[in-house]
């Protein structure tokens, strides 16, 4: 005997394709009125393709957001000096797209200005700096942050880790991800990183697995060591939106054996 089950579904950000100049020109002029731009525009395409494959947690942003970090988090010995009101209208525009939903943002690591992880005292002030932004937005209904990092920042994790904000890296080692559950319970991984549950699961708390693009073996994985509720299938949209999004949705529901 077999049933079928449908994964929540999870979206990690997109990566999207630039678009034609006549396209982008179209939609400027849409916007007129309202503060829009190359950034504005990907986050509206996103978050269309997300609620139009019914994605159960969509999320707007990913590694292109890198570029609004230019202006509104600045550095100098004096001190970090902080300007949101870009990310506020990101925010303003999300939630009026698809509501209350999360942004994902490149972690501060991951940004030019991030100082030099030696340099623990600016660190700090930088993440507090990068906190401000993050609160701005959640003080515009965005729902929680998904931050993309290369690798675990003790001092980024101390600082920014809450029930609001989880660390995402799929491509982390073991290492990595050992480190990423002393703070939080959830992980993403992708298929071919699933074995690193049979040594994980018995050290940490993993309450929830993202799976990202999962194949069969995938899945398989991840059903040995939790429930079928404990898993998401996550995506990190590339290229064109709705057609990734609407393949990450159907991959989501499978036939699983029953006893």
């Amino acid at each position: 005997m077999a049933k079928k089950i449908r994964f929540k579904t999870i979206s990690l950000g997109s990566e999207p394709d630039q678009p034609d100049i006549d396209e982008l020109t179209r939609f400027i002029r849409a916007m007129k009125g309202r503060q829009a731009d190359l950034i504005t525009y990907h986050l509206i395409r996103s978050l269309e393709g997300q609620t139009e494959a019914k994605i159960s947690s969509p999320a707007g942003g990913g590694l292109f957001m890198q570029s609004r970090f230019d202006d509104a988090l600045t550095c100098s010995p004096d001190g970090c000096q902080v300007n949101t009101s870009g990310f506020e209208e990101d925010a303003l525009v999300m939630t009026k797209v698809a509501g209350p939903v999360r942004s994902v943002l490149p972690s501060p690591g991951l940004l030019p200005g991030s100082p030099e992880p030696t340099d623990e005292e600016t660190c700090a002030e930088f993440c507090y700096a990068y906190a401000k932004v993050l609160r701005s937005m959640r003080d515009k209904n965005i729902t929680g942050h998904i931050l993309h990092a290369n690798d675990v920042s003790p001092i980024e994790t101390e600082i920014l880790s809450s029930q609001k904000i989880m660390f995402v890296i799929p491509e982390g080692s073991t290492i990595v991800q050992s480190n990423l559950l002393e703070v939080q319970t959830t992980i993403a991984l992708t298929s071919s990183r699933v074995r690193f549950l049979d040594e994980l699961i018995d050290q940490y708390d993993v309450r929830n697995l993202i799976l990202i693009e999962p194949d069969e073996e995938g899945f398989k994985g991840a059903l040995k060591h939790l429930d079928p509720d404990q898993i998401l299938v996550g995506g990190y949209g590339k290229g064109e939106g709705k057609q990734y999004w609407k393949h990450i949705a159907e991959s989501a529901e499978r036939t699983l054996p029953t006893d």
